[in-house]
């Protein structure tokens, strides 16, 4: 005797394996009704067993943890709903970077429909000190890694880029405590971000998710600036905890 839920998704699975991709073409596959297969794909991409990109799916990288092999991940595929989330929460820009040595690259971007927006940096490069979008990821690196990089001079790109090395491991360390950052006219001169990393099963910071804005109005006040580095961060760790790592009391470790 079999659960129908879980022989379905096993069907599903399979059929992605095989190379249906959509949603419409696993249906016929599998011979399951349209809504039954987007709402079982819905949940298999949730648990990080499916991942999608321009609504094609592919095996996830949890099925390779739990195999014990190497599944390769697509992280702006990953980060897409939350995008959104954080888009309608904001009405502000969402994106998505992955760590690269001592930079970040900007993976993909999900811009509100307003007048006045940020660009778009999509495929963009930056030195992780600019802004709150490497500092996330390099305060997961070891306290090693933080002194080599800051054992050499640091590019300013606005008056207001952080450089000095006792201020940036102060930053540093408040991100280890709270979990993200907000900065101001750092990387761009008018632009505020708020940034939480994501990390993998080992705890590796392998990118980060954010949200940024024109900074005369983002963020309004210190209440939003607190709901919305509250709001990535918890993105954030979603994205993390299908990637494997794990979590302790609420929080991820």
């Amino acid at each position: 005797m079999t659960v129908a839920s879980v022989d379905r998704a096993f069907q599903l699975l399979r059929a992605v394996e095989s190379g249906a991709d959509t949603v419409s073409a696993l249906s016929a596959e599998t011979g399951l009704a349209l809504a039954t297969t987007a709402r079982l794909l819905n949940t298999l991409e949730q648990v990080g067993a499916l991942a999608r990109i321009d609504k094609r799916y592919s095996v996830g990288p949890a099925i390779g943890q739990l195999a014990g092999q190497s599944v390769a991940y697509d992280l702006a595929s990953l980060a897409a709903a939350h995008l959104s989330d954080l888009v309608a929460l904001t009405n502000e820009t969402a994106g998505v970077a992955e760590a690269v040595g001592h930079h970040t690259f900007h993976l993909a971007q999900l811009t509100a429909e307003r007048d006045v927006t940020v660009k778009d940096w999509t495929g963009t490069r930056v030195p992780v000190h600019h802004g709150a979008i490497g500092f996330v990821i390099m305060a997961h690196w070891s306290d090693g890694q933080v002194d080599t990089y800051l054992d050499r001079p640091l590019e300013a790109l606005t008056d207001n880029t952080v450089t000095e090395p006792a201020e940036i491991r102060r930053r540093i360390e408040l991100i280890r405590q709270r979990g993200w950052l907000w900065t101001i006219d750092e990387y761009a001169s008018g632009v505020a971000t708020a940034a939480a990393p994501i990390r993998d099963d080992r705890g590796t910071a392998v990118g980060s998710l954010h949200v940024y804005g024109p900074s005369y109005r983002f963020p309004a006040d210190d209440g939003q600036a607190d709901e919305v580095g509250a709001a990535v961060a918890d993105r954030a760790d979603a994205i993390s905890a299908v990637l494997g790592l794990s979590r302790t009391d609420g929080r991820l470790t």
